[in-house]
């Protein structure tokens, strides 16, 4: 049953790009990408060095798998099937180990700088950090009827976007450009227009059932998408603390949805009531995913004296590790928050003046 759900997120997640966007933009890609790094975090049962050299065929074999869900006519089962198994082997070698509570292969497609190149992490939480690293809720279980057709409609959306995106728009904008507290990003195009009048009607007509489904849905899609869709009351008061209870959602788009909104809003205005403690979190949870937005949100933050001390005193061990990936979405918020919060300008690869200024400041 899980794999078979496993192969319907693929599905979906081939449909709207999001396979293999990186830094929030998609671009078509070829399946011959270089992996220009493999990282390994959560665990030192094994380095990257071991797992390159013993698995590097492996993971070239799953980039290339990954990328070819996103062909017309691509034949989901048999692809999963691809990457179950080599997933399971990754796995497998881990848990002769150490056991685990979580294990999963993040593939990020970068296309600056070019040229364009594919990052790999292995993500995983060893079974004695999990109560600390997945802190999540049980997920609730009520059939929940889509308000209004938004919820489906805001699927549709994205797909459009993505489409829009993969050939060839521009479709990247800032946070300050955005009409409302969260944008995918520009929402001037033409074939958005009708989409975006009536996630700005509908949230508002909708509102209170919106919160509902956020909150008590059985259907994480559901869940994830109220978020979004929520975003067009413009109400920040309202929705920050919705957004940080979801960010303890066990489905990892749900977080994922909550912390985009976060960081958008973050982005626009740093002074508001943010969810900190789970942000300093998820700044370490599982998913590559997680840990990027969190970061960039903490980022965001960190320029605020009401939360710069905080975020000093408690990011700064998971940002050290951080530090040293090699994937960019990951390294780059670290970077940037270390620098924010010493105040120093040390390299981002000179590893040991950032432990010496950690020691020293802490």
């Amino acid at each position: 049953m899980l794999r078979r759900r496993t192969v319907s997120t693929l599905r979906a997640l081939a449909a709207t790009g999001l396979l293999t966007v990186a830094t929030e933009h998609a671009g078509a890609q070829s399946a011959s990408l270089p992996v220009e790094s493999i990282d390994v975090y959560g665990s030192a049962a094994l380095d990257a060095a071991t797992i390159r050299a013993e698995f590097n065929a492996d993971i070239l074999r799953y980039a290339a798998t990954m990328d070819r869900t996103r062909l017309p006519n691509a034949n989901f089962d048999e692809l999963g099937k691809t990457l179950f198994g080599i997933r399971d082997k990754l796995r497998a070698s881990f848990e002769r180990r150490v056991p685990l509570a979580y294990f999963e292969i993040s593939l990020i497609t970068n296309t600056a700088p070019p040229p364009p190149h594919v990052n790999v992490t292995i993500d995983v939480v060893e079974k004695a950090d999990e109560a600390r690293r997945m802190p999540f809720r049980t997920p609730p279980t009520r059939e929940i009827a889509d308000p209004g057709g938004l919820l489906a409609a805001w699927s549709e959306f994205t797909n459009k976007f993505f489409e829009l995106a993969l050939a060839g728009r521009q479709m990247q904008g800032s946070a300050a450009d955005c009409p409302v507290l969260h944008c995918l990003g520009r929402y001037n195009e033409p074939e958005l227009a009708p989409y975006i009048e009536r996630f700005d009607a509908g949230a508002r007509e909708h509102e209170e059932a919106l919160y509902t489904v956020a909150a008590e849905s059985g259907n994480a899609m559901y869940r994830g998408n109220a978020l979004l869709v929520l975003a067009h009351t413009n109400d920040a008061e309202r929705l920050l603390p919705v957004l940080g209870r979801a960010i303890h959602d066990v489905s990892e788009s749900v977080r994922n949805n909550a912390l985009r909104a976060l960081l958008y809003m973050a982005q626009r205005d740093n002074e508001r009531a943010y969810p900190l403690d789970s942000l300093l979190a998820a700044f370490d949870f599982p998913a590559t995913s997680d840990r990027n937005k969190a970061g960039w949100t903490l980022v965001e933050l960190a320029k605020s004296p009401r939360y710069r001390d905080r975020i000093r005193a408690d990011a700064v061990p998971v940002a050290l590790q951080l530090l040293r990936l090699e994937q960019p979405v990951n390294h780059s918020p670290a970077y940037e928050l270390l620098k924010i919060v010493s105040g120093e300008a040390f390299g981002e690869r000179d590893y040991a003046a950032w432990e010496r200024w950690a020691t020293a400041a802490h």
